[in-house]
């Protein structure tokens, strides 16, 4: 490939997505744009550097010879240019204006916080929150968000670069529609939901699994809400947050003082964004809210 050309620095963001997911939809849900928008950046910086470094197959993108040598240059760069970001949004003191960019789960985003973000409007009305919901846990070295709000810690590899603060913990609770009749044979006897992939090792699911060896979960899903409401409408027993099911009406607890387990709570942001004031406001709110909460009741 000829007619080198300057590139746009940001398609070094879009190569390094295509190598690590080996594809352009999975690298397109990560930058949070669509496949074509990857394919035509993808072009763009093959063309700009003068070489192709992807093999199209029908199985996936699969890096060229030149590629694999251009990706060991390419991550430092990247990390260079995320910190600089940082920085410079940190640097932005006294600015109580823009978009803080918050990474929870759907069921937190849904349940508990979306409903509770009137009050950090209200207090600060300069600010906007983009509220991004996963599975997966948000990279906060490369900026998929600014704060997360997760029942995982960071790992020994990100302890250096993320500040953390045990917010609490949200409790889990087993549930029924509340008309289910539990009858004779007790609460075991009922059908029950769990969780698929990639939650089936989660403590909910290890707990439902355990407690109904032997008998085949009726619905498995990896949706908090699909659970929810298939549980009200009397598809069988769910776990389900304490926060969800005590507090609605068309659901009742199997056992009203069991808890089946208890998932820590945590404010993470990395190190860099620790003087921004959009983050310093926004983990403020996470940690008084759980916290006015009782922690333990979420």
């Amino acid at each position: 490939m000829k007619n080198k050309q300057e590139f746009d620095w940001n398609d070094i963001r879009y190569f390094l997505a295509v190598a690590a997911e080996g594809g352009l939809t999975p690298a397109a849900q990560i930058l949070g744009v669509t496949p074509a928008t990857v394919s035509r950046r993808i072009d763009a910086f093959e063309h700009a550097v003068g070489s192709v470094l992807f093999l199209r197959r029908q199985t996936g993108y699969v890096l060229t010879d030149e590629g694999e040598r251009l990706l060991e240059s390419a991550r430092p760069v990247e990390q260079a240019m995320l910190g600089f970001a940082r920085q410079t949004d940190a640097g932005a003191s006294g600015r109580w204006v823009g978009t803080v960019r918050v990474a929870t789960s759907e069921a937190v985003a849904v349940n508990w916080l979306a409903p509770r973000l009137s009050d950090f409007v209200r207090q600060h009305p300069g600010l906007r929150v983009e509220l991004l919901t996963g599975y997966n846990l948000a990279n906060l070295s490369r900026r998929d968000a600014d704060i997360g709000l997760r029942m995982t810690a960071p790992s020994r590899e990100e302890e250096g670069d993320y500040i953390a603060h045990h917010a609490g913990a949200m409790a889990f609770a087993a549930y029924v529609a509340a008309d289910t009749d539990i009858g004779e044979g007790g609460w075991r006897a009922l059908p029950h939901l769990n969780w698929s992939e990639p939650l089936a090792q989660v403590p909910m699911a290890r707990w439902t699994a355990s407690t109904f060896a032997g008998s085949r979960a009726v619905l498995l899903t990896n949706s908090m809400n699909v659970m929810a409401m298939a549980a009200r409408s009397g598809v069988g027993l769910a776990v389900l947050p304490v926060s969800i099911g005590d507090d609605d009406p068309r659901l009742k607890r199997v056992e009203p003082d069991q808890i089946v387990c208890a998932r820590d709570l945590w404010v993470v942001y990395h190190r860099d964004l620790r003087d921004s004031e959009r983050v310093v406001a926004m983990r403020d709110f996470l940690l008084a809210a759980v916290r006015r909460c009782g922690g333990d009741e979420l």
